[in-house]
């Protein structure tokens, strides 16, 4: 991981974002982008008397790019305290274009990191959604409050899936880094070696060859995938849950399956997931 892009919206919320970022590329010696996103107001003309307003509207964008100017200014101030190489991008878009926007700059970053979606207010999660299904990239979701912590425990969950791959492919910087991978199974069933198979072994040796330290774990006979890696998580103490997004769209409406938008609910440590 050399270049890591953390979303920036100009509010308080940006300081735990950037807390988490300048942490991760801190620790994998890495470049760091702030993508600050300035949203305009939109407003729709109901008749073409509405026309006669677009004065005023004119007026609400101008006062809201300098509101814009005011959070850059900020917000390159708090940058140039940071200890890693870093530069500020800014895009003035109306909201309807922001998830667009971040998907397309995503695209040449290793990592994106955001607040996570949902649990909290956020005005950005349709956005946030658009990055994780869109850009092909790993988004690295954190919790709107908490002080960074090194990835020294990590759970990933596993399951033999594209999504789950793909978490693991673009998580591998960091589990080789840490110092206990925990693979997390979760399932309905009772344990594996009571049918005498042993699921997991496959990731696990993959893991090991590459140089993470790796035990397996089977969260058996739990109803909710999402409450088995959270139990875990706390369990374990980790510092870090690494997972495949797993989700469709429909008529440019994204819809997370039910365990990930659950975690993306509740997790109270960072969550690297990956579609």
């Amino acid at each position: 991981m050399k270049d890591l892009l953390v979303f920036l919206d100009g509010t308080s919320s940006d300081e735990s974002r950037i807390a988490q970022a300048e942490a991760l590329a801190s620790r994998q010696d890495a470049f760091l982008t702030g993508l600050f996103c300035n949203a305009l107001p939109e407003v729709m003309f109901a008749s073409e008397a509405g026309m006669a307003s677009i004065d005023v509207v004119s007026q609400m964008q101008d006062s809201s790019r300098a509101e814009g100017d005011a959070k850059a200014e900020a917000l390159a101030t708090r940058f140039s305290r940071l200890s890693v190489l870093n530069e500020i991008r800014r895009f003035d878009v109306y909201s309807s274009q922001m998830g667009l926007t971040l998907a397309n700059e995503a695209r040449t970053a290793d990592v994106f990191i955001a607040s996570r979606p949902y649990g909290h207010y956020n005005s950005h999660a349709e956005a946030l959604e658009q990055v994780l299904f869109n850009s092909g990239r790993a988004c690295l979701f954190v919790p709107p409050v908490g002080d960074p912590k090194p990835f020294d425990t990590v759970v990933l969950a596993w399951r033999n899936s594209r999504e789950a791959a793909r978490a693991v492919s673009e998580a591998m910087p960091i589990l080789t880094k840490a110092k206990q991978v925990i693979v997390a199974m979760a399932t309905e069933d009772g344990p594996p070696e009571e049918e005498g198979s042993m699921p997991g072994a496959d990731i696990s040796r993959y893991l090991t060859r590459h140089g993470a330290n790796v035990e397996l774990r089977t969260l058996a006979k739990w109803n909710h995938v999402g409450e088995a890696l959270l139990n875990e998580v706390e369990r374990a103490g980790a510092d870090l849950l690494v997972m495949g997004g797993y989700g469709h769209s429909r008529f440019r409406e994204w819809v997370l399956g039910g365990a990930t938008r659950d975690i993306l609910t509740r997790a109270e440590i960072p969550v690297l997931i990956a579609h």
